[in-house]
């Protein structure tokens, strides 16, 4: 009878620990997260740069996170990658708004390469506060436009 009680009460104590470890899918988005960075890192220097990562890149400065001047730093580049917020963006319906638009050109551009824009041209900034300017959108043509609330809506055009 003792025997049984050690081994019930051994399997007991294993138990636990491997129930928690199938507890959550976050270190599985981790482990994606950490080969997606070593790919991306071209130069094996531990850093993202923006020629390496360009959306990447963006998204670290949309987000407010430090970027030195290697470049986004691997740890940096797991928190946003792993964060709720790193999905593509849908924008609030009737967007883009009109209001007093506070970001620069520059944040204006970040934006939009976040949500995964490439080519975008130079933006001017328009009598109603809406960034505007064109861009690629999966290799098609697209009108940009970047609101004050940071909504990103793209309209398709002929190249």
């Amino acid at each position: 009878m003792r025997r049984s009680f050690a081994f019930l009460l051994t399997v007991t104590m294993a138990a636990p620990p491997a129930v928690m470890a199938q507890d959550s899918g976050e270190p599985a988005a981790g482990a994606a997260c950490d080969s997606a960075f070593r790919e991306l890192d071209t130069d094996g220097n531990g850093f993202l740069s923006e020629a390496e990562a360009p959306r990447d890149t963006a998204r670290g400065m949309v987000d407010g996170i430090p970027r030195s001047a290697e470049g986004l730093s691997r740890d940096h580049y797991l928190q946003i990658c792993t964060s709720s917020t790193w999905a593509e963006e849908t924008p609030e319906a009737g967007a883009p708004f009109e209001g007093a638009n506070s970001f620069t050109e520059e944040q204006a551009r970040d934006l939009a390469v976040a949500w995964n824009i490439t080519e975008v041209s130079p933006l001017v900034l328009d009598d109603q506060g809406i960034w505007r300017g064109t861009g690629k959108l999966n290799e098609s043509a697209v009108a940009v436009a970047i609101d004050y609330k940071g909504n990103v809506v793209t309209t398709p055009t002929t190249e």
